[in-house]
This record gives C-alpha cells, structure tokens and sequence, in this order.
C-alpha cells in the first residue's frame, strides 16, 4: 500500500511535528510504502499533498480539524481514503467518528489501514473564488469572527487560543445582515450573531453548535439566531457552550440538502476553523464523500 502521511509542525506549538515522522517510521515498519509531507504553508502542503496523492491509496492527516481540512480537499469525493491521527488543539472531527487519541491510534496503525472504510458526508462550498470541502462546520457569524481573530492570538497557547478569541469578540460582537436560500426556496432576511452550517455537532474544541447535526444522514444542519441584545447574547452564548440552545425559541435549526447565503457587506467564511473564502456561498451536502479508515 502506497500512503502519504502529512503533518502539521506547528500544531500544539511544534509538539505535532514529531507525531509525524513517528507515524511515518511506523507505517514503514508495516511494510507500506511511505511519503512524508510537512510544510508550515497551508497552500504549499495542500499543493504538495494533491500531487503525491496521484499515485498513493491513504492520506494519513497528522494535527487538528486544519489537517483534516486539508484532507478532505484532496481526498474527498474520491476513491482515497482518508486516515485521522487527532494531534491538534482542536479534534471535533475525530472526536465525532469516536477517534479518541494520538496514542490510541499509534497503537492500532496496522487495524486502522486494514479497516473497512466509513463513509461519512461532506459540505461543497461554492463561493466567488472558488470550490472548497469541509469535513465540519461552515461559519459566517460571531464564530466566524472568532476564528479570524484566533489566527492573530500568536502569543496565547493553542489549548487556550479559541476561548481566548471568544472573549476578545465578545467585546464587540457584530450583528451581521445575511439573505438565505434553503434547498432553492423563498430567500428570508436574517440578521443575526449566530449563522453556521453544519455537518457534525462540535467545533472549536468540542464546542456543540449543533448537537442534533449528523455526518451520516445526508442532511446539512444550519443554525441561526435572531437579532439580540447584548445580555440576550450573552445568556444564549452560555447556552451555546453546554450544547442547550436548540430549543431556545430565539434559535433556528433547519435542516436541508444545500443552503445559500448572501450579505450586502463583505463577510468572511470559515470551514473547519480555515479561511476558505467570502460571501455570497452556496453550501450543498455531498452525502458518504469520503472513506475514513478507522480501527473497528
């Protein structure tokens, strides 16, 4: 078997970077063939990855839900599969498919690459600069503006850095006006803090944005909040962070097979915590896109 492995140096701080040639070394051992890619620039890994991937089987991603967003632009809606060695400071992805920890998975390589593969859905996103898959959550409200504003918080250790970004936003959090189309209806206004798409429950670090949101059922779940004051936010926050906000009558939970979002005023759009382009976007469900290997 031909496998590629790609890691992120510079996840936890550099403490990744050596998962990755560990990986590596002990998938040699297995007797595959191995090709080991790390490179700090995302454009320049995902370039390097696509390229080896050409002739390769497995796509072995090393670090957080960036990696796996980088896999899944590689790997998905293809026949590869895709491999997960949780070694970020944010592991929603793994967490949801029950991948519990680096070490769990060191220690069961050989069952992970003989594993049947579990396919799981994908979001396309369709935005003016391109194409985009993402593995997770597609974000464009007050998580969306957290996750811009913790790509500038250098000096706050990763484990920390997200929560960090929350705070910092939440000092001025900005209502955004969004149109929205779903599965081709009636276009409604919204404006609101709170605008995702999701494809699985957590993001941010086990942060459940949609707790009824699953990667199996085909379905994209989005979920939007009304407009509200500041201690209004401030209380569906809290309830945002333990995961009981759905049924708060000042949130909308709907699902859909694809949704389309617009704005009037430039708006940034995040998928797996990665800048993957701006508005306007349309956001479809690509139901079992990708092959994870995982051990039974």
């Amino acid at each position: 078997m031909h496998v590629v492995v790609a890691s992120n140096p510079t996840a936890r701080f550099g403490r990744s970077e050596p998962v990755g040639a560990l990986v590596a070394t002990r998938i040699a051992e297995l007797g595959h063939r191995v090709q080991h890619i790390a490179a700090v620039d995302f454009a320049g890994q995902l370039e390097q990855t696509r390229f080896a991937m050409i002739q390769a089987d497995v796509l072995v991603v090393v670090g957080g839900d960036g990696m796996v967003h980088l896999g899944v632009n590689v790997v998905g809606g293809t026949s590869k599969r895709l491999a997960v060695v949780p070694a970020g400071s944010g592991n929603d992805f793994a967490t949801g498919l029950g991948i519990a920890s680096t070490e769990a998975v060191l220690g069961a390589l050989q069952a992970t690459l003989a594993a049947t593969p579990d396919r799981v859905d994908l979001i396309r996103i369709e935005h003016p600069d391109g194409v985009a898959l993402a593995a997770g959550i597609v974000s464009v409200g007050f998580d969306a503006d957290v996750n811009v504003r913790s790509f500038r918080l250098t000096r706050v250790p990763h484990r920390l850095r997200y929560r960090a970004a929350i705070v910092a936003t939440l000092l001025r959090p900005r209502h955004r006006a969004f149109r929205v189309r779903l599965d081709g209806g009636p276009e409604r206004s919204w404006r609101t803090l709170i605008a995702a798409v999701a494809n699985h429950r957590t993001f941010g670090g086990g942060i459940p944005i949609a707790p009824s949101a699953d990667a199996r059922d085909g379905r994209l779940t989005s979920v939007f909040a009304d407009e509200l004051s500041y201690p209004r936010f401030l209380w569906l926050l809290g309830k945002v962070l333990r995961g009981r906000h759905e049924h708060d009558p000042r949130v909308h939970v709907v699902e859909s097979g694809a949704v389309e979002l617009a704005s009037d005023e430039p708006v940034i759009v995040c998928a797996d915590g990665e800048i993957v382009g701006r508005l306007p976007v349309r956001c479809s469900v690509m139901p079992g896109a990708l092959q994870v290997l995982r051990a039974p």
